[in-house]
């Protein structure tokens, strides 16, 4: 098992990461989350504080009022006793909505920004995992154990570094009994709001460092062997053999098809041996000549055999034949610069056709 994990010595490609992404396997940290959200608490706490607590105190008050009132604690009834209890419990009801919407959607942020839009595909059920041997198994293996003694380092560390902010602020707490409701409220708002900041951001710094290990921890899971890496390309540009066959079909039906325009052409330019280029050229279909087969070597050989078994005109012109065989593609029209050098080639072919000039326009 060592030897096959030693193997992968490759980083994962783009499509590797991409399938892990879309089975799930995407890295992680919940103490991002964690941070998130205690930031995300502490926050929405000191917005929507002070306007709850006194939503509630007029709510209790009234309450009060209600129960300590002679007159109408002999005339209290059961309807009032429950339209009581109904505000209370809407009021806290209003209250917690939007601080419990804003946790969720600061948890959902945490999660984005860490997977990104995530859509896991649906998995086969696996009867393995209801296994109880092999869930023994995983709560006790070497991964669970060193996530167990991180999770406790953590605790110790945030638990002390909260207990020194408390321990700087303890004098402070046997004057509170001077205070009034509202002042004592107000002292330890601003205690529990200071600790539990500074317990943040020990809790972001943390985060910031099991992210990358986890990041870290993904990428080296999916290293990938020079095999794989070998496979995956070939699977993603294909068989090179198969390329090789399909490119040597489409040149051999691309040679048929320029063969068999050969005698359609109106003369073919050689220089002599080496180059042949068949031009064609439609007056009333064409603003120029185009080329509609070339070749070198034995194919210019093929090209000149069928010109002539099939009564088209060879020239030779050395500089029109290497120019238009090395500028213009098959199909595509002569460049200006060789019009009147073509033009006077096609002039003596129709000539000597019987043609007027008048046809050879350019």
């Amino acid at each position: 098992m060592a030897e096959g994990q030693d193997s992968k010595t490759e980083p994962a490609t783009e499509k590797r990461k991409a399938d892990a992404r879309q089975k799930g396997n995407v890295a992680v940290s919940r103490d991002v989350t964690t941070a998130a959200l205690l930031f995300g608490g502490i926050g929405l706490l000191a917005f929507f504080a002070s306007p709850g607590v006194h939503q509630l105190t007029d709510v209790m008050r009234r309450g009060l009022t209600m129960s300590f009132d002679r007159v109408v604690h002999t005339s209290l009834t059961i309807k009032q006793i429950h339209s009581l209890f109904t505000e209370v419990g809407l009021t806290s009801l209003l209250l917690m909505l939007p601080f419990m919407g804003g946790l969720a959607l600061v948890g959902i942020g945490a999660s984005l920004v860490q997977t990104g839009l995530l859509w896991k595909s649906s998995l086969p059920f696996e009867i393995e995992r209801l296994n109880p041997i092999k869930g023994l198994g995983r709560l006790f293996s070497l991964r669970s154990v060193s996530e167990l003694i991180k999770a406790l380092i953590k605790i110790a560390i945030i638990g002390g570094i909260g207990a020194v902010v408390l321990w700087q602020d303890l004098p402070r707490l046997s004057e509170l009994v001077h205070y009034d409701i509202w002042g004592l409220l107000t002292v330890m708002g601003w205690l529990t709001l200071k600790t539990s900041a500074i317990i943040a951001g020990a809790i972001a710094v943390v985060a910031a460092a099991d992210f990358f290990y986890q990041r870290y921890e993904w990428e080296r899971s999916l290293r990938m062997t020079v095999q794989e890496v070998k496979e995956e390309h070939r699977d993603q540009e294909g068989d090179p053999m198969i390329k090789s066959r399909v490119r040597s079909v489409q040149r051999d039906m691309m040679r048929k098809r320029m063969m068999a325009a050969v005698p359609k052409a109106d003369v073919v330019v050689t220089n002599p041996t080496h180059l042949a280029v068949a031009l064609k050229y439609d007056t009333a279909r064409m603003s120029a000549p185009i080329v509609v087969a070339k070749g070198a070597g034995h194919l210019a050989e093929r090209i000149r055999a069928v010109a002539r078994q099939h009564g088209v005109v060879v020239v030779e012109n050395k500089f029109v034949a290497r120019t238009l065989y090395k500028l213009v593609d098959i199909g595509k029209e002569i460049p200006a610069d060789l019009y009147r050098a073509v033009a006077e080639i096609l002039a003596f072919v129709f000539r000597a056709r019987g043609v007027t000039s008048e046809r050879v326009t350019r």
